[in-house]
């Protein structure tokens, strides 16, 4: 374990990797809160619409 500086919020913690310079570090609250994020819904709604035209598309050419 790597001790660090979360990069949000500036409370020590650890993580199991040794982190580099070029990517940010978080604490595991921190972290939590970015993955409910909305870049991850946003993402998973984009599916979503992809799931739904591909369907449409399938029923006009009567692929089932």
């Amino acid at each position: 374990m790597y001790e660090v500086v979360c990069d949000k919020c500036g409370q020590k913690c650890e993580v199991p990797f040794n982190p580099t310079s070029d990517k940010p570090v978080y604490c595991s609250e921190c972290f939590k809160s970015k993955e409910g994020s909305s870049d991850r819904g946003n993402k998973s709604q984009q599916l979503d619409e992809i799931n739904e035209k591909l369907d449409r598309i399938m029923k006009a050419l009567h692929i089932e």
